[in-house]
């Protein structure tokens, strides 16, 4: 079972452009959504991020690029810039339109007319936007940009939401309407969650088989949470997810900056969008506090989770295997229902398992479990192994039913719940969670006490013949009734 980036079947507009000039705002405001992080400090944006765009029945991808400080492929060049224009080649190179966006206020430098040559190889539509235009005076001053040879020259203010359809509407003249409904949002949505350089891009690039995020042993290299659609065989049929990469999360003291706190703010919100979550550990680092409060946030969610123990090709060694799966245990109890893989990104150890188990995981989390096979199950538990009693009396299980899944919520209803030992509740779920399969899908048991009126019902093996006279008469009632509505 593979993983291969999906193509989207949309038209695909890029937004290109020095750094600091607002794509990442125009990409915001294009959307009207806040998808890609924004901030007045330059570079903020690294890995391409996508979304689908619909206005006036014409629907199309957009695009957001890191800004470049340099174009040309020179040997000195900044890791992190040279990361971000690959990042902009293939962007551009899979792109039909592309929008070239300027800063009115820093008015023509070289770099805008190094950035629209750089484009112009690529033989591909070209919309001039400058950015920033706040009033009618530097409105009049975006003209200066015509000469860079362009026919239309769209002086926009993101800040204001001003001159934007008239940007719209040129880019919309290259393909034409679609007004079919958007594609709905993939059932299988994968979030990579970690701390920072655990390696959740790396193992993002390995399941694509791509170079999709940008990877370095500088923490924090991913900022924004990428969205990357993708394909799989399943069975024969071709099925669609989402994989998203997220940024690490950190302790609050450790935020640096409003740029880190917005990445934060994003890795939470996909946390919360996710069918699965992959929880990715540095297996050589071992369990940390900065994984206890992300295995929280998970927990709070209450999602479906894998933890994968990342750079295994570090340690390789069943002493420190075993360590980890102690401290893992030790140190966050309420993920025992996680299952654990140890992968490396490096040569691929462990990769074949993480899609497989995702999907099964999935499926499961989708289940609703009668009430009938759940009263069996719980029934025969109790007559294998009764609750033990606490001195007081004896615990009592009358039914249960499950209400929602994921998390898998149960609701059994009981004599005493104080009665319960803990031990029990444990051997309860473990129960239910061998039973039908629920591996990796958080349980949630809420234990009701019924009244005593309904115990001694129970007891005597039902409701008395003159509730159940009652309850058939007021059926008839109501049928009669529902009748005569309908004549």
């Amino acid at each position: 079972m593979r993983m291969q980036t999906k193509t989207s079947k949309l038209p695909t507009v890029t937004i290109v452009g020095r750094p600091n000039v607002g794509k990442s705002s125009l990409f915001n405001t294009l959307l009207r959504k806040r998808i890609a992080i924004v901030h007045e400090q330059c570079g903020v944006t690294r890995d391409r991020v996508a979304q689908p765009v619909s206005w006036d029945g014409y629907r199309y991808q957009l695009v957001d690029t890191g800004g470049l400080g340099v174009l040309s492929d020179e040997k000195n060049v900044d890791f992190m810039d040279d990361q971000i224009r690959t990042q902009l080649k293939v962007a551009v190179e899979s792109s039909d339109i592309m929008i070239m966006l300027t800063d009115v206020k820093a008015g023509l430098t070289e770099l805008d007319r190094e950035v629209c040559d750089f484009l112009r190889k690529h033989d591909k539509p070209i919309v001039l936007a400058v950015n920033k235009c706040d009033n009618l005076d530097l409105e009049e001053e975006a003209q200066a940009f015509s000469a860079l040879g362009f026919k239309h020259v769209h002086a926009i203010s993101c800040n204001h939401k001003s001159n934007l359809d008239t940007l719209r509407e040129e880019i919309c003249s290259y393909f034409p309407p679609n007004e079919e409904d958007d594609e709905a949002l993939p059932e299988l949505r994968i979030t990579l969650a970690g701390r920072p350089n655990v390696g959740k891009s790396s193992i993002a690039n390995r399941l694509l088989g791509e170079e999709r995020v940008i990877v370095s042993d500088i923490a924090g290299t991913t900022r924004d949470a990428v969205d990357i659609p993708f394909s799989f065989d399943d069975e024969g049929e071709s099925k669609n997810g989402l994989l998203v990469d997220t940024a690490g999360v950190k302790k609050l003291r450790k935020i640096d900056n409003l740029v880190e706190k917005f990445s934060m703010m994003r890795t939470e919100d996909a946390i919360k969008r996710a069918t699965v979550v992959l929880f990715v550990i540095d297996v050589s680092q071992g369990v940390t506090n900065g994984d206890k409060k992300i295995a929280n946030t998970i927990k709070e969610e209450g999602k479906p989770c894998i933890v994968i123990a990342n750079k295994w090709d570090l340690v390789k060694s069943e002493a420190p295997k075993q360590k980890f799966l102690d401290d893992l245990d030790h140190d966050l109890p309420f993920m025992r229902y996680c299952p654990i893989i140890f992968t490396s990104a490096v040569d691929g150890n462990g990769f074949r398992e993480l899609l497989p188990a995702s999907l099964r995981i999935f499926e499961q989390s989708l289940i609703d479990i009668p009430t009938a096979l759940l009263n069996q199950v719980l029934h025969d538990m109790v007559l294998r192994t009764p609750p033990p009693s606490t001195g007081k009396g004896f615990f009592k299980v009358y039914y249960a039913t499950m209400v929602k899944n994921p998390p898998a919520h149960f609701i059994l209803f009981c004599n005493k719940k104080d009665y319960c030992q803990d031990h029990y509740k444990r051997f309860i779920e473990k129960t239910l969670r061998n039973a039908f399969g629920l591996s990796g899908i958080p349980i949630e048991i809420e234990y009701r006490e019924r009244t005593h009126l309904q115990e001694k019902f129970r007891e005597n093996g039902g409701l008395p013949g003159e509730i159940k006279e009652k309850l058939a008469k007021d059926r008839k009632k109501a049928w009669r009734r529902s009748k005569k509505h309908r004549g």
